[in-house]
């Protein structure tokens, strides 16, 4: 048995598991683990320490070292609030797939020093597309770990994979520069991590059989967000080349008043002023996780300039084609503890409607053209169809239409349809439904074909900067519907509905 794999891990992955050769990494030689032809290296350090004396600051370079470097243990993750995706009772095991390894793949332990990356590859030689998914969990959790599970994506598709974990919440995006230059680029730091692990794919991953002049970012929710304000950062200027934004089409950022404003609530609620942030470094982990509630990125006018994408798309996302899309019931996940809202009567909905800031004189006539367009449908489906509409689908339609408006790289759109019966059938198509399935997890046999399909379609864009369906154009709007059993292109989808919640004035929906 190879000592640097452990019993553990293979009894968990009953399938062919050996020690790889090792490589050269800028930091030094590296042995990681196959499973069945995908050869694996989990837990890379791409920066070096970030905790004591380096909190709150950019990431440093990272370390090297002699001798060849353990790759067969899954790093750590930014230290955050309890909680795990793949232990979630109601979709934990969606998303690993089914894996019988779950539990194992799934254990992480959570640390300031986490700058580390996984490569999944299928080969050391070669020339292939690299993906770098950049994890959900909005900017106070998540971790990479979904790409420990999802080897049969780059088996079946050809590409690298990368996944990488970085500072989030107050460790990542606590903006201190107001009152120190030392702190200058607090408030982003967990983005120039992310800027730090772009460089060293593109100094190492061809390795690994990548192809550094060929690498697209993709990441849902707050992994879509970060991306956004990377499209905005002068420093991530050519470090990437394609991006895809899953549900995560956030157009601004923190000013830097509301900036300070957290930031003078947290050290408040820790005691200090802004003339004692010399006393932050020795402040406990967990206590200054509690201290702060992190809005995320911020245009302190150093790596972000400028707001990311309001009124305008960035000039650094100019060249880049970009992906963007959303799932039909983005807020049936949210809503769970609210039973009502999954047994809505028509009543119900037009209170429901009101009560989320739909005026008295604009509700009626748009639950009308709701009923009209999906005639079939329930109070309670309507109402997450109006609630997904007015929040992610808006924003990734604003999204679409500006990067369309900077005429310097397509934009391709998707809409994610196919109800899961996930919670008895509840959440139906629910935000992040459709990530497990592009990284080739499936659950459920029904939705086999369709995860083929998506996974294609993002490998299809990472190679060439197409999906496989025409451009998204103010002309026509042509959106790939996903479902099951059959996905298909649409004009506009929804198109009476769209014009009626941007005919609001204020520039939000109604």
């Amino acid at each position: 048995m190879n000592p640097l794999i452990s019993r553990r891990e293979l009894l968990a992955a009953p399938a062919a598991l050996r020690a790889t050769g090792t490589l050269e990494t800028t930091g030094g030689r590296l042995r990681g683990y196959t499973v069945d032809g995908v050869q694996i290296f989990r837990g890379i350090p791409y920066a070096g320490a970030v905790e004591g004396a380096g909190r709150f600051l950019p990431p440093p370079p990272p370390p090297k070292w002699t001798g060849v470097r353990d790759a067969t243990r899954t790093g750590p993750r930014c230290v955050q609030g309890p909680g795990n995706i793949f232990l979630s009772p109601v979709i934990g095991e969606y998303f690993a797939g089914g894996r019988p390894d779950r539990i194992e793949l799934a254990h992480q332990d959570d640390s300031e020093n986490c700058l580390v990356l996984n490569v999944l590859t299928p080969a050391l030689r070669g020339k292939r597309p690299v993906m770098v998914y950049i994890h959900g969990g909005g900017f106070t959790g998540g971790s990479s770990a979904l790409t420990l599970f999802a080897d049969a994506f780059p088996r079946e598709n050809g590409v690298v994979l990368v996944g990488v974990n970085h500072r989030i919440n107050v460790f990542g995006y606590l903006y201190l520069g107001e009152w120190s230059e030392r702190y200058a680029d607090s408030g982003n730091a967990g983005q120039l991590d992310l800027v730090a692990a772009l460089e060293w794919v593109r100094a190492n991953i061809s390795q690994f059989g990548g192809d550094p002049g060929n690498v697209t970012v993709f990441g849902e929710s707050g992994g879509g967000a970060k991306i956004g304000a990377l499209l905005a950062m002068p420093k991530a200027r050519g470090l990437f080349h394609k991006a895809i934004v899953e549900s995560g089409s956030q157009l601004r950022v923190s000013t830097r008043e509301e900036a300070v404003g957290v930031a003078r609530a947290a050290l408040g609620k820790l005691g200090l002023n802004e003339n004692q942030l010399d006393e932050l470094p020795q402040v406990p982990a967990g206590k200054l996780l509690a201290a702060a509630s992190i809005r995320g990125p911020v245009v302190d006018g150093r790596s972000i300039p400028r707001q990311t994408w309001d009124p305008d798309a960035p000039p650094e996302a100019s060249g880049i084609p970009m992906l963007i899309g959303t799932c039909k019931d983005e807020s049936t996940l949210f809503s769970l503890r609210d039973e009502e809202l999954f047994r809505l009567d028509a009543a119900g909905l037009r209170r429901r409607a009101v009560e989320s800031g739909i005026s008295q004189a604009d509700v009626d006539p748009l639950l009308a053209a709701y009923r009209k367009a999906h005639p079939s449908e329930s109070p309670s489906q309507l109402y997450f169809r109006l609630s997904s509409d007015r929040g992610a689908r808006w924003n990734a339609l604003r999204q679409a239409e500006r990067k369309i408006a900077q005429r310097a790289g397509n934009v391709f759109m998707y809409y994610f349809a196919w109800e899961t019966p996930l919670a008895e059938g509840k959440i139906r198509a629910f935000h992040t439904a459709e990530l497990p399935l592009a990284m080739r997890l499936v659950r459920f046999p029904e939705s086999e074909g369709l995860s083929k399909n998506i996974a294609g379609a993002w490998a299809s864009f990472a190679r060439t900067g197409n999906p496989g369906w025409p451009a998204y154009a103010l002309d026509g709007r042509r959106t790939m519907i996903f479902n099951a059993p059959e996905s298909r292109v649409v004009e506009d989808p929804d198109g009476e509905i769209r014009t009626m919640l941007a005919g609001n004035p204020s520039g939000r929906p109604l």
